[in-house]
């Protein structure tokens, strides 16, 4: 992960706006992946991301220190997908309990991370949790269809070689 410094943390707490793109490209994965682990349709996962990363902005004044944002904002997706699929289907019982924990969701991704590009586990999650389309997949993440199958095949690969 793009984990960020302690100084660009703070800058994001006190309002600056480069500080809070380096935020938002440092744990927008991590935010999408916790949100797909819960919702299916890609149109509502990206709105789920923005939703989460302005729920993100707004408490920043009352954040006393940079210490556990990572949790924050996963903690932030977890909840907001939680919500979405309360009020998609408000007479449909939802049980958390067995619903995927942001931590073992956020573990999953840590463990692919130091294993998989950044785009390897975008290609990766699309197309093997969601079930997308070469073609979805392509108009997603902007990447060449030959190269997000390279990186599909690359991905399984090395996952392979460190599960033996």
């Amino acid at each position: 992960m793009n984990d960020l410094s302690l100084q660009e943390i703070q800058a994001f707490l006190n309002g600056d706006e480069e500080a809070a793109a380096k935020v938002y490209y440092a744990y927008r994965n991590l935010m999408y992946f916790i949100i797909a682990s819960y919702v299916d349709n890609k149109d509502d996962c990206d709105d789920l991301l923005s939703e989460s990363f302005l729920r993100l902005l707004e408490a920043r004044e009352s954040l006393t220190s940079g210490h556990g944002l990572k949790s924050y904002c996963a903690s932030i997706a977890r909840n907001l997908a939680l919500s979405f699929l309360r009020k998609r289907n408000p007479t449909e019982s939802f049980d958390e309990a067995y619903a995927p924990s942001e931590d073992s969701v956020s573990e999953i991704y840590e463990q692919l991370e130091p294993l998989l590009s950044k785009k390897e586990i975008m290609v990766l999650y699309y197309k093997a949790v969601f079930g997308y389309r070469w073609e979805e997949i392509v108009e997603l993440t902007g990447i060449p269809s030959s190269t997000a199958r390279l990186l599909y095949k690359q991905a399984k690969e090395k996952i392979r070689k460190e599960s033996r």
